[in-house]
């Protein structure tokens, strides 16, 4: 039988910015924060030189 788990979507956006940017992003419902934080630096681009905080 498979396995069951919870995928969720999450809305990234960066405040302040015209027009908006943003990602929309599909996780685990398993994980961590570590974990959306290394995501959030790839679908940015980012190299971990940004600062960013989680909002619920």
């Amino acid at each position: 039988m498979a396995k069951s788990y919870t995928v969720y979507a999450l809305h990234a956006q960066l405040r302040d910015i015209k027009p908006p940017v943003w990602r929309r992003i599909r996780v685990n419902g398993n994980i961590t924060l570590r974990k959306p934080h290394h995501i959030l630096q790839a679908a940015f681009g980012w190299t971990d030189a940004h600062l960013h905080d989680f909002e619920v």
